[in-house]
């Protein structure tokens, strides 16, 4: 992999005052320590003062290997700073307290198989501070070797100046070259009992790394630093930077039956919890839950109208539920959109695979954002093609943002109307997020650009490709319009990719992540959209791994920072469903600290 060194240098202190050195009245109290009768702790015996020595131990949760603890006694200290410094770097963390008894201070951020010097400085009140006169060592293990618990990644660009500060933190999944149809028991457990959340520093060195046995898809950071993430069994954990599952909630009837996890909370009537759970207002929580429902005389195929049959069929629920399990807010997209608008790969096994014979995918949710602008909330289908604006209050659709073909009646009169050159559909799109400057960004994964017995064709895979693109939606006027597109046109250097990923705008540099789960270079010929037919190869058969990828926001946009994740062998395929950067690992209470 490529590697860049640089150092990081130490700045940003709790209290206003210059950088603390060992003055020679502390250095005597040192001294004194060590004598016979002396003082019985390294400090001034009735003010500041370490009352057991600072240790760091490897983090007790093998779930966090890179982790570490710190521990200590003090007294009349009320902040903490530790100081890195391996071959490579130094840095620094501020901590807004200092250990109790048993109490630990997470040590996050190191690098693999590193040995590193650690300096430990305590803070009273006033900003008066006593750095402990020993130097911590601590190694940290490697990364594992085995190819199917750590994947394989190469880092093609990292431009460390012109990107966006901090840390990158992905869901990282692995598939087998196969359809999904087509899997034994054991490949299915390949697939659905491993999960990585792996995090990469802007040089793209792993510093941290969460392995589960349940697979992971969404990701995201609490307000309180800790991470929730959702997992393929239709559960959501909230989790800390150490590994510590503290509580988490599971769809009620989900076909595996009820968590086994210590105090899980139940989503009372969910039979599905699914697309990453986000955090809105005081702490309540908005996903998508599908449950199913027989619609009489519905399709038996995506090609011709004209065969139906009554059919087990999948919509979603967008559900609002409270750390309780209790649903404050719900709204049913069986009672609100049209189940006679379906989409391609509404006849994949998706819901099969999952638990759900004989069920069937309608409206697919992959993506909902709440807008605290308007309290509304806004939802991706991926099946209809189509996004979604919901006023919370009345639950009445405000807009729908799609391609115009196929929508009836009221619904046709909500659609939005594109305006400006060069404007482009999103198709099969996935999880939009509203940015800080009030435009929504879209992962494109730009599947067929068309919809079924429309009378248009598929567009040929290989003449097409996935993409970040930028709308501003003019409610007031009832348009849209394409800000950004992170890449224009169909070059050899793009991705094709059928499903999950997301992009961000970034708040310091206005850069875009755009996280790209599964590339298919594009161009790649014989490829078949449909995953029944056996003509070609379906495009899960294809190799392909995840790529992660940062775009200045200019035009033309500008790599400059550029990961992909694929097997040298091609022997599986290593995705990345999704995830996020944030300001440091420590970022929030619950990390208990500022890196810098």
């Amino acid at each position: 992999m490529d590697r860049r060194r640089f150092t990081k240098p130490g700045s940003g202190w709790l209290f206003p005052f210059p950088r603390p050195f060992l003055s020679p009245w502390v250095l005597l109290s040192v001294w004194l320590a060590a004598l016979p009768g002396g003082v019985s702790a390294q400090g001034a015996a009735d003010g500041l003062a370490f009352t057991s020595a600072p240790s760091i131990e490897q983090n007790p949760n093998p779930a966090v290997p890179l982790a570490a603890v710190l521990s200590f006694d003090s007294r009349g200290a009320v902040a903490t700073r530790v100081d890195f410094a391996d071959a490579e770097r130094t840095w620094s963390v501020d901590f807004g307290r200092v250990p109790g008894a048993g109490d630990i201070l997470p040590i996050l951020g190191m690098r693999p198989d590193r040995r590193h010097e650690i300096r430990v400085t305590i803070f009273d009140s006033a900003g008066d501070s006593l750095q402990w006169d020993g130097v911590l060592e601590y190694t940290t293990p490697p990364l594992p070797v085995d190819r199917y618990v750590m994947p394989h990644y190469d880092v093609r660009v990292a431009e460390t100046e012109r990107m966006e500060p901090g840390v990158t933190i992905l869901s990282v999944r692995r598939s087998m070259l196969t359809r999904a149809q087509d899997r034994n028991p054991a490949q299915q457990a390949f697939v659905t009992r491993y999960g990585l959340l792996l995090a990469l520093d802007n040089e793209g060195e792993v510093v941290w790394y969460y392995q589960s046995d349940d697979r992971i898809a969404g990701i995201d950071r609490l307000a309180n630093g800790n991470i929730i993430y959702h997992m393929a069994s239709f559960e959501a954990v909230e989790m800390d930077m150490l590994g510590n599952r503290l509580r988490s909630w599971y769809a009620e009837e989900r076909p595996r039956g009820p968590s086994t996890a210590p105090g899980a909370v139940p989503i009372r009537g969910a039979q599905t919890l699914h697309h990453q759970p986000h955090e809105v207002r005081d702490g309540s929580f908005l996903s998508f839950s599908a449950n199913w429902r027989v619609i009489e005389n519905w399709y038996t195929n995506e090609f011709d109208p004209t065969p139906r049959r009554d059919q087990k069929v999948m919509g979603d629920t967008i559900l609002e539920f409270d750390k309780e399990g209790n649903i404050l807010w719900s709204w049913n997209a069986f009672d609100y959109l049209d189940t006679g608008m379906i989409g391609y790969e509404a006849f994949n096994p998706y819901w099969v695979t999952r638990g759900f014979p004989d069920t069937w995918d309608w409206s697919h949710g992959n993506g909902v954002a709440h807008d605290p602008r308007d309290d509304s909330v806004v939802a991706s289908f991926k099946l209809l093609d189509a996004i979604v604006k919901i006023d919370r209050e009345s639950k009445e659709i405000k807009w729908i943002f799609g391609d115009h073909v196929g929508w009836e009646g009221a619904l046709r009169d909500k659609l939005l109307t594109p305006v400006g050159d060069d404007f482009r559909w999103p198709w099969h799109q996935h999880n939009p997020r509203w940015t800080h400057a009030g435009t929504l960004l879209v992962f494109n994964n730009n599947r067929a650009q068309a919809k079924p017995f429309d009378g248009r064709p598929h567009v040929p895979f290989e003449d097409t490709y996935s993409y970040s693109v930028e709308y501003e939606i003019d409610e007031a006027e009832g348009t849209v319009r394409q800000v950004w597109i992170a890449e224009p046109e169909l070059t050899v250097d793009a991705c094709n990719s059928m499903a999950m990923s997301e992009a961000h705008r970034l708040p310091v540099t206005d850069n875009i992540l755009e996280i790209n789960a599964l590339c298919i270079p594009a161009g790649t010929t014989d490829v078949t959209w449909d995953i029944w037919d056996r003509s070609q190869r379906y495009l899960s058969e294809v190799p392909h791994g995840g790529r992660v990828r940062e775009f200045t926001r200019t035009d033309p946009a500008e790599v400059v920072f550029d990961v992909s994740f694929r097997d040298p062998h091609d022997a599986l395929a290593w995705q990345v469903y999704g995830g996020f950067r944030t300001p440091s690992l420590y970022s929030g209470a619950g990390a208990g600290g500022t890196a810098h």
